[in-house]
């Protein structure tokens, strides 16, 4: 993905970046994005050796179409 903002796939304006929060006991911040099925053990989930990637969602001012991505 370049540095343009995506345009809106249902209307076709540019969307504006932004983030959803994820708020929890443990963690606050960006949602993030872990590969594979999520693994549970004792203390919760395991993310141990996993690549974690924050997710940028962008939103149509227009129509308020929400579109994630997970970039590196």
């Amino acid at each position: 993905m370049n540095n343009e903002p995506p345009k809106c796939a249902k209307c076709g304006q540019p969307m504006q970046e932004g983030y959803l929060p994820e708020l929890s006991q443990v963690h606050s911040g960006r949602t993030r994005w872990i590969p594979g099925p999520p693994e549970v053990g004792f203390l919760g989930l395991n993310t141990r050796g996993k690549e974690i990637i924050e997710v940028s969602t962008f939103r149509c001012p227009d129509c308020g179409y929400l579109e994630s991505y997970a970039r590196k």
